[in-house]
């Protein structure tokens, strides 16, 4: 075959009588086992004798999946896939079987391509969750003893071994790629220490902090349940973007050497997952949420069971969060009303993937603690790192609650912080940047603290938040909140611990929402995502530029238009009727987030939406306006 393709090549050079031609051909010998190579041939090479009519013209066209570098176009692909994987300090995508044996790396390669043409982005393959497996346990190998991970932390488990511990949520297929992720991490020779994993099931994600030297949950958190994705923790917290980069380097050459092989690595399938060990920190977890009750119920009659006069409505949408509802009872609240309590990967058809911020999800808990008198709702979304509350608004004497309204975004935000001005006056609170107007008043003119707005994303947050002096909660309006009094962890459980504690301190004083009572909320909130039409990051961030610039200019002449100099993230401009509206960039997706608070909708879609609408009209032509119509 070898042979056949050169005399191919010679022929195509005779026939073009071209000074340099460059051929591509199909070639069994390669060991991308049926990939692409490329071969130069120069004028020298080429024979003296032509063969054809000078009136003859011969065309190659080189293929389109390839670049610069000649990298052959099925490897292209994967290496891409990787790179694409990155959202913000995490890896998400649709979850993509391939054969848990033989096959070759092609096909990997194909489905992937199969993948992103029905629509569906990038594709999270086993294949990918191995290279990662590897890339992570290199990295962690690369910086032990630095800045980045503390010696003194490593070896926990003995034997001078690097251990790395895995959870997932219920999604069906993390499984899967939790083997092959353990495989692919204790393939990496370690020398001196060798890398040893540890599964633990179903889990949360706060559950695996400090157990072992590094961690890592397979979730996709609120996304569909196609989806999937890889959250990573080294001994010093989560990692942030500039580490996933060198993640996906480290992945994409481990994915080039198995190329080269021509075969894919093996991996368990649906039989179970192979490592180490197979461990359960959930109790151990469970026990340091009920120690923190004990200390944050003041006064406590009944030590053994300080929840004993409470009624709490627990809904985990079937996902990792689902112990919750028995710690409480062990602490003796009535937890009977609450729902959805066994870790299932379908999850529940009345509202499917938990979501706190879903309006389904939020009505369902409503409706169980009508049906209950419960003096609380409890949500979690699907790895229990963040959390969401319902509360009456009304109690009467004879302790009957009514008008359950829902408790996230600026108002969780601002009841946390009731808390941290009586116990740490002053503090700092960190948020992201899409928080109210009358969030920041109440924080810094009601509750005498500091808020300091950062960009959105959970993990630049919590990194803010430990950077700064005096600072007690990093918290973002999604619901994913980190304090300092629980090492930074990014824990839904723990914010539950927290609001339930103060339930049970205020009970017979009426509603938690009284607390909140001085607190602004304009009448119009909402946010329109507009997508780029051909799903690129690129037109996206193009069009956001313009956008943005344009947006900026009119800041000087639009007379209700204020921009905000200290804003970090996008345009934020202040309304002088009071409320604000904002453009930023997605951290993840093609979309470019618009985001208003109005004093009306009338007002809004006047002073804000309309004109945002002309700018963005601008770009029709590669926009899908339709939000905007709604």
């Amino acid at each position: 075959m070898k042979n056949s393709a050169s005399l191919l090549i010679l022929l195509l050079t005779v026939i073009g009588n071209r000074q340099d031609v460059t051929a591509f051909v199909s070639s069994t010998t390669s060991r991308g086992g049926g990939g692409f190579t490329s071969t130069s041939l120069h004028a020298e090479d080429a024979p003296t004798k032509s063969f054809y009519s000078p009136s003859t013209s011969f065309e190659i066209v080189p293929p389109t999946e390839i670049d610069a570098s000649n990298t052959p176009p099925n490897l292209q692909t994967i290496l891409t896939s990787l790179k694409e994987l990155k959202s913000g300090s995490d890896l998400r995508g649709t979850f993509a079987s391939h054969a848990n044996s033989g096959g070759t790396i092609a096909n990997v390669s194909h489905l992937i391509k199969r993948i992103k043409a029905e629509g569906n982005g990038v594709a999270l393959t086993p294949f990918a969750s191995h290279c990662f497996g590897v890339a992570f346990a290199r990295w962690l190998l690369q910086h032990e003893g630095d800045n980045s991970i503390s010696n003194s932390q490593l070896n926990k488990h003995g034997n001078n071994a690097l251990t790395i511990c895995i959870g997932r949520d219920p999604r069906l297929h993390g499984e899967r790629l939790a083997d092959a992720f353990a495989r692919g991490a204790e393939s990496v020779d370690g020398v001196t220490k060798p890398v040893r994993v540890l599964y633990t099931g179903v889990t949360t994600t706060p559950s695996m902090s400090g157990k072992c030297d590094a961690a890592i949950i397979i979730t996709a958190s609120h996304l569909p349940e196609d989806k999937n994705g890889i959250k990573f923790f080294s001994s010093k917290g989560g990692l942030d973007k500039k580490d996933i980069d060198d993640l996906i380097v480290l992945a994409q050459e481990e994915a080039t050497q198995w190329y080269n092989t021509g075969i894919m690595p093996p991996s368990s399938g649906n039989a179970g997952v192979l490592c180490s060990e197979r461990v359960n920190f959930l109790p151990y977890y469970k026990e340091t949420l009920k120690q923190a009750i004990g200390r944050e119920v003041d006064p406590n009659p009944n030590p053994a069971k300080p929840l004993s006069n409470l009624n709490i409505v627990v809904n985990p949408g079937n996902g990792s969060g689902s112990f919750f509802s028995d710690l409480l009872r062990e602490l003796g609240a009535n937890v009977a009303g609450s729902l959805h309590l066994t870790p299932d990967g379908t999850f529940p058809d009345t509202f499917g993937v938990p979501n706190p911020e879903k309006k389904e999800m939020v009505d369902e808990t409503i409706r169980a603690c009508m049906a209950c008198n419960a003096d609380i709702g409890v949500m979690f979304d699907t790895d229990a790192d963040r959390s969401g509350f319902v509360l009456p608004r009304s109690i009467d004497s004879s302790g009957v609650c009514s008008s359950y309204e829902p408790l996230n975004k600026n108002r969780l935000i601002a009841l946390l912080s009731v808390i941290f001005s009586t116990s740490t006056p002053g503090a700092t609170v960190v948020t992201d940047s899409t928080t109210s107007e009358g969030l920041n008043t109440f924080l810094e003119k009601k509750l005498g603290l500091k808020h300091f707005r950062y960009l959105r994303g959970y993990a630049n947050v919590i990194n803010k938040a430990k950077e700064l002096q005096g600072s007690e909660m990093a918290i973002e309006t999604s619901g994913h909140c980190a304090l300092r009094e629980n090492g930074w962890i990014d824990d839904g459980t723990y914010t539950a611990v927290k609001m339930i504690a103060l339930l049970a301190n205020s009970k017979g004083k009426g509603s938690l929402l009284d607390l909140i009572s001085e607190l602004e909320e304009l009448p119009f909130d909402e946010e329109i995502r507009v997508k780029a039409t051909d799903g690129s990051l690129e037109t996206t961030t193009d069009v956001f530029e313009s956008v943005t610039k344009s947006l900026k200019e009119k800041c000087s002449v639009v007379e209700e238009w204020t921009l905000d100099e200290d804003n970090l993230e996008g345009v934020r401009v202040r309304l002088s009727s009071g409320g604000f509206f904002m453009v930023r960039q997605s951290l993840h997706d093609p979309v470019i987030s618009f985001q208003v608070e109005g004093v009306s909708e009338e007002y809004a879609r006047s002073v804000a939406m309309s004109p945002l609408l002309e700018l963005f009209s601008e770009h029709a032509s590669v926009l899908d306006l339709s939000a905007f119509e709604k």
